[in-house]
């Protein structure tokens, strides 16, 4: 079993700041609990003692042996009062902050979930009381509570529930903003197709999750929690002193003190609220650190403060990389990622870089920006434009970005920022270079808009990101990169996520770079089909080290090194010949009439129709390919036959009249289905292990012993080529192969009828893409269950389908046999999907390419 490291474990690998917050924080903390759980121990009088048998104490006494710390104005022992005091905060803060955490999450997660009417009422209470003045708020809470009486138990009573009013909607606006993200993420999804009732979602899915940042909002509120028992006992209506001992009713009667030179009345309850306050905010947030390993500082390598300028070399290439190694320190030691790499860019070559995940591509083309985190430590030499950027200073490193090199990132929805307009954002880069006017920054910007292919350049130039497509964010990413007229672009993994047309534009846009103003490109990529459209030269990576560079032809044609040959052989072809599918079985699994999907508008606009009339059928034991653009609704649909979307017309799944149905009688059709989602890595609950995963769906459609429960996990981690060790793991311990066939041994937990598979090889390298394609041939065929496999990649639905569907804006504009739809298509739309996937092979692709543009043109 996996083992989570416990806090323990953790202090050590802290460091700095870190360790000395926690540990600080958990001295005062823990010195405060003492004190108050042993207080009728430690205090020498009571806390509204006012002699003892040498008789009256004396008002305002200075410290001395008597009285350690002095007497107050009403003749009590102020150490006495301090220590009977932090016995008093400590129950409030555990009668009101526990109260708020439990009512604020357990509102939060069923508000949440449940969404509508109730959840926009508890929004809108919640609101009101964030806007209300929160002592202003107390002292009308402890008038109203406490009636008056100001005792001991009446005052904690009112102070406690004042806290938990206060905080409460904290802990309710975390947790339901938690809740309303994670009802939405695959794993909790996936739970749903499969039966598991709601309940079982919310404690083990959603709760657990949900919670994860709530030890910070309690320690912080615990401090609050003293702070407001004090500031109520400092305004005089807290408890009074023959009640209990409470620092802020005593700080109040100090006040006076303090001008007549009697600092000891009001400076030891000060201290104590402060470094109580301290305490417990020091703990909470030294905790918050070391328990992510993300905010977690690591020992990080020592490097050698550049004695000045880098060095300028001549250099023949405007990218020299020489016996570069990069390591990473982590907390299980060093990580070498990438070992000795060498190789040029030479102006207007466009070089990619391959391999598979953790081969060292990014880390190598980073380096080229010294982008490389804190953690790193690079050897060698980078040289852009003949500047080693490795011993660069950060000022000469700001001039060499966007100036020199520029790079294009894999996400164009995160790389740009959602609150300025793109235009803004490609201004704000000129402005950060050269000494322009804003007209002029605009004017530059609405050219380079122009210049990637943007429609109506001075219009769109005020628009935000969001108002552009997918493949538009990727054409204004790159003319970010161009804003300075850099000669050298960094394109990791630039058309990842675009649709196979869109993907041909950024291809077609990136290559007129190279031809028309020489810009040279270094590709990161695991597109084999993009590395033959585009590459002049490639560089292939395994394990951190070079193993293989070559021209593209030379290496399509004739590749040297066997890891080279292997993964070429790996990528999954669109010219593969198959046997024609066996003719479609009497029995029906899913048949689908005028199918509609509508998803509401917001403030009054009108409804979006994201399938639109869809009319298909899959028999049992068949495999139906469902292709076409992202928004054309393939996604939609996979959710509406899983029944986590409703739908409009008419839908049969295994029988099941799902227009007509409730959840409640759908759930005995659940335990027949299988559902394989696109990520691995969030189709699984990040707090639990594979095993308790895959056993989810036995759990929920049955009561097995454990002793089954293994024995079953056990079989489907055999059936999917893991180790049964895998089920004592955790998600992030196993690798996205591995991750996408425990998603498979949990699909097929139940023997299911119908399996839907939606995008379930697009995050994958292609060699591991090849085995997971395999094996999922393999289960289906030996299974004989139905399959919806849903994807945009035409080789991949080539390689497994009987039959493919063409959707186009909602509308399924083609239907067939796989050989006829693929090698003979019907309609214009599905010609361009096949002319827009790229081939692995250069010469091939090259034809292709000119045939496509041709009919471009003549179009």
């Amino acid at each position: 079993m996996a083992v989570r490291p416990s806090v323990r474990r953790l202090i050590p690998r802290a460091h700095g700041y870190q360790r000395g917050m926690l540990l600080a924080g958990g001295a005062v903390v823990a010195a405060v609990v003492v004190v108050a759980v042993f207080a009728p121990l430690l205090a020498p009088y009571g806390f509204a003692q006012l002699r003892d048998a040498h008789g009256y104490f004396g008002a305002q006494r200075p410290p001395s042996a008597r009285h350690w710390l002095g007497t107050t104005v009403g003749g009590y022992d102020v150490l006495s009062r301090v220590i009977w005091g932090s016995q008093t905060a400590f129950e409030v803060i555990v009668a009101g902050t526990v109260v708020a955490l439990l009512l604020g999450s357990l509102l939060g997660l069923a508000s949440g979930y449940a969404g509508g009417r109730a959840d926009g009422v508890l929004v809108a209470l919640t609101d009101a009381i964030y806007a209300f003045p929160a002592l202003l708020l107390a002292i009308v809470l402890a008038i109203v509570v406490s009636g008056g009486s100001s005792g001991r138990w009446s005052g904690i009573l009112s102070t406690a529930v004042t806290v938990t009013i206060i905080f409460l909607p904290q802990y309710f606006r975390v947790v339901r903003a938690e809740t309303t993200r994670l009802k939405h993420e695959p794993f909790v999804e996936s739970a749903r197709v499969v039966g598991v009732p709601r309940r079982r979602i919310l404690v083990r899915h959603i709760l657990v999750n949900a919670t994860r940042t709530l030890p910070l909002v309690v320690t912080l509120n615990a401090g609050g929690a003293v702070a407001t028992l004090a500031g109520l006992g400092f305004v005089g209506y807290g408890i009074e002193p023959t009640a209990a001992a409470e620092w802020g009713y005593d700080l109040n009667r100090a006040q006076s003190d303090i001008a007549a030179g009697i600092w000891w009345t009001a400076l030891f309850p000060g201290l104590a609220i402060a470094l109580t306050v301290l305490g417990i905010t020091l703990f909470g947030e030294g905790l918050n650190d070391v328990r992510d390993p993300r905010l977690r500082a690591r020992r990080t390598p020592r490097r050698e403060p550049p004695p000045g300028p880098a060095e300028v070399r001549e250099s023949a290439g405007l990218l020299d990389v020489e016996h570069l190694s990069v390591s990473f320190t982590t907390d299980g030691g060093t990580v070498d990622a990438v070992e000795d790499v060498s190789l040029t860019v030479a102006p207007g070559e466009i070089l990619a870089i391959v391999g598979e995940s953790g081969s060292g591509k990014t880390v190598t083309a980073r380096s080229a920006l010294a982008l490389l985190p804190d953690t790193a430590s690079a050897r060698g030499v980078v040289l852009v434009r003949g500047r080693d950027v490795l011993r660069a200073g950060g000022r000469e490193l700001r001039r060499v970005r966007g100036r020199d090199i520029a790079v294009i990132f894999q996400e164009p929805g995160t790389a740009l920022n959602p609150v300025h307009t793109v235009g803004w954002q490609i201004a704000e880069a000129l402005r950060a270079h050269r000494s322009i006017t804003r007209r002029q920054a605009r004017a530059r910007a609405v050219e380079l808009l122009d210049r990637v292919g943007i429609p109506d350049p001075d219009l769109r130039v005020g628009h935000y990101p969001h108002q552009f497509s997918g493949g538009q964010q990727q054409r204004i990413v790159i003319a970010l990169a161009l804003a300075l007229d850099a000669p050298l672009l960094v394109a990791d993994e630039p058309t990842t996520a675009l649709d196979v047309t869109v993907q041909a534009d950024i291809l077609d846009l990136l290559r007129d770079l190279r031809d028309t103003r020489h810009v040279a490109i270094v590709l990161i990529t695991h597109n084999m089909g993009v590395v033959a459209d585009l590459a002049d030269r490639v560089a292939v990576m395994r394990r951190g080290r070079l193993v293989e560079q070559a021209d593209v032809r030379t290496l399509f044609a004739a590749p040297r090194h066997e890891y080279t040959r292997a993964l070429l052989a790996a990528v999954p072809r669109l010219s593969v010949e198959r046997p024609a599918s066996p003719p479609l079985s009497g029995d029906t699994v899913v048949e689908a009439r005028g199918l509609v999907v509508e998803y509401p508008g917001r403030l009054g606009s009108p409804a979006f129709r994201a399938v639109d009339g869809v009319d298909l059928r899959i028999a049992r034991g068949e495999v139906l390919g469902l292709v076409g653009e992202s928004g054309s609704g393939k996604t939609t649909i996979a959710r509406a036959v899983a029944g986590l979307v409703p739908a409009g017309g008419d839908l049969r799944v295994l029988g099941v009249d799902l227009a007509g149905s409730r959840e409640r009688q759908f759930r005995t059709v659940r335990r027949h289905l299988g559902f394989v989602f696109q990520d691995p890595a969030t189709s699984f609950n990040p707090k639990r292990t594979i095993g308790d995963g895959i056993a989810e769906p036995l759990r929920a459609h049955g009561d097995p012993t454990a002793a089954e429960v293994r024995r079953r996990v056990g079989e489907l981690l055999d059936a999917v080529q893991l180790d049964a060790g895998h089920a004592g793991r955790y998600p992030h311990e196993l690798s996205g192969g591995q991750r996408q066939r425990a998603a498979l041994a949990r699909a097929l937990a139940l023997q299911p009828r119908l399996l839907i598979a939606d995008e379930p090889t697009s995050a994958l390298d292609v060699s591991v893409q090849q085995r997971v394609l395999d094996l999922f041939a393999a289960l289906q065929k030996e299974l004989g269950f139905a399959v919806l496999f849903i994807s945009h990649d035409l080789a991949v639905v080539n390689a497994l389908a009987d039959r493919v569907g063409v959707l186009y804006r909602g509308r399924l504009v083609e239907e067939g046999e796989r050989r006829q739809v693929l090698t003979s298509p019907a309609h214009d739309y599905t010609r361009r999907l096949i002319a827009a996937s790229p081939v692995p092979d250069p010469v091939e692709q090259a034809a292709r390419r000119a045939h496509r543009l041709a009919d471009e043109a003549t179009a």
